[in-house]
């Protein structure tokens, strides 16, 4: 397994394209803007996009889909309880940010264990809600894709419509209960390990009474 990782868009959205290096099979994960240079990356690679992959639909995670869509031919898969997020209507005070948005109905809607093959790889859904009602971790092999749910000490925040703190934590609860440890690839900013978020970050903690 491959992984590229791309800063895109206002608010520096990490994107990330995960392939299988034999039959150069991928996944895009989170386009949240940049559609260029995403499609740059996967034509440099000779890569097939098999799914465009959302762990959640805020605009920042999203504006580029719709061309990498559109240019490759993927899947569209988006977490259940974050399809009403899709609408431009419902982007509120970030609307601003969306003047090129186009609407894409998904092709898979991901719910708990949802799955999604290619090459030798799977993709695995888990619902962490909290940030959003759909909010999700995508597992694959000994990565966890945390979008917005688990930053590097960090969680996203749960002040906007649909957040939820109580449902945060017991989403890092759930995380931080996970045997074994991972690579945690979160949405924005800096790469992290799962242990490394067991032992020191403050809302992980406070998640399983030790703080």
């Amino acid at each position: 397994m491959k992984i590229m990782q791309l800063c895109v868009g206002v608010v520096a959205t990490n994107c990330y394209i995960v392939y299988d290096e034999n039959t150069r099979d991928a996944v895009v994960i989170d386009p949240g803007d940049n559609a260029r240079s995403i499609l740059m990356a996967v034509g440099q690679e000779s890569l097939t996009v098999k799914y465009v992959l959302l762990t959640h639909a805020h605009f920042d995670h999203i504006l580029a889909a719709h061309e990498v869509l559109q240019k490759t031919g993927a899947k569209f898969v988006v977490p259940e309880g974050d399809l009403w997020l899709l609408k431009r209507e419902n982007m509120g005070q970030f609307g601003m940010f969306a003047r090129t948005y186009v609407e894409d109905q998904p092709d898979i809607v991901a719910k708990e264990g949802t799955e999604v093959t290619f090459g030798g790889l799977t993709a695995s859904y888990m619902s962490t809600p909290g940030h959003t009602p759909g909010s999700s971790v995508i597992r694959i092999e000994d990565c966890l894709f945390t979008g917005d749910t688990l930053f590097r000490h960090e969680c996203g925040r749960c002040d906007m419509d649909g957040g939820d703190f109580s449902q945060m934590l017991q989403s890092l609860k759930r995380l931080h209960d996970l045997e074994g440890d991972y690579k945690v690839m979160p949405g924005h900013e800096g790469l992290s390990t799962l242990n490394e978020e067991r032992a020191a970050n403050p809302y992980m903690l406070q998640a399983v009474g030790k703080r």
